[in-house]
């Protein structure tokens, strides 16, 4: 008897771990933005001024939903909502929800147009996640504070903090020619990346130029899986952001999806509420 009841509650738990990993989706994006807000800071012949402190003392970030901006729209394809950025204002569309544990995914593609001050640079977005508080606290002066999911050319998934955001992630030392440490799995210890040690790059390269490529970012409790085109490209743990104090876990907020100096198309944006990490990802984060 004992032992059937042992297999019950296994199938049960199994049954519910299947359920929680099945939740339905929830599409994001529709052709009024009805679930986003935007924020413009400054264009991007103006970025540099201002970080350089150079800029005239009245030039301010244009704000929150600033009436008649044209940087965040939505076109149609194929009958559905395709999002446009066109890059030339730093800033982000940012959610109006909050979200704690999730299966985000969405579809990307570059546009052709590029502005200062990247014209000789990869072209650059990212979404950002477990977003809170101010805009403009970032080194950028454009988004909030929030952990970062890189888009780059060649560089999809990489991990950047924005302002004192920090997770631990296993990574080999920076080589020579590599602008920073990589992730490896299979590394030997678990490293805190915090500003200014604030940039990771991707396990691996799974770009496909010119053509849509998907990206996912699967969070339960403060651990992280980015994906990128069915790739596992790194794993991050818990999740956290400095203050005067000391560490303070960061486990919900917002998405903002960046305007950074490129044209680049969103689709299919989406979100999937989860009550536990998928088991395929769970063995990602054994601690030695």
């Amino acid at each position: 008897m004992k032992h059937l009841v042992r297999l019950a509650i296994a199938a049960f738990s199994l049954h519910a771990a299947a359920a929680a990993e099945s939740a339905a989706w929830q599409p994001l994006l529709d052709t009024s933005l009805s679930k986003f807000d935007v924020f413009l800071s400054y264009r991007g012949d103006q970025i540099m001024s201002v970080l350089e402190g150079t800029a005239p003392a009245d030039l301010e970030p244009l704000g929150l939903n600033p009436p008649g901006q044209t940087v965040m729209t939505v076109i149609e394809q194929d009958g559905k909502p395709v999002l446009r950025i066109t890059g030339e204002w730093y800033g982000c569309l940012v959610t109006k929800d909050e979200y704690t544990n999730f299966h985000f995914r969405a579809q990307f593609k570059w546009g052709d147009k590029k502005w200062e001050p990247r014209l000789t640079e990869p072209k650059d977005s990212g979404v950002l996640y477990f977003s809170r508080g101010d805009f403009g606290v970032d080194y950028w002066k454009s988004w909030a504070l929030s952990q970062e999911f890189q888009v780059i050319e060649h560089g999809i998934g990489e991990y950047w903090t924005q302002a004192t955001s920090s997770f631990d992630i296993r990574a080999d030392p920076k080589k020579d020619g590599e602008a920073a440490p990589r992730w490896n799995s299979k590394a030997t210890a678990w490293q805190q990346f915090v500003a200014p040690r604030n940039h990771v790059l991707a396990g691996s390269d799974q770009d496909k130029p010119g053509d849509w490529n998907t990206l996912e970012i699967v969070c339960y409790e403060g651990d992280c899986v980015h994906i990128v085109n069915g790739k596992v490209v790194m794993a991050l743990a818990n999740s956290r952001f400095r203050q005067e104090s000391g560490f303070t876990a960061l486990r919900s907020g917002k998405f903002q999806i960046q305007s950074e100096a490129a044209e680049v198309f969103y689709r299919g944006i989406e979100i999937q509420p989860l009550d536990t990490m998928p088991k395929k990802y769970r063995k990602l984060f054994k601690w030695s």
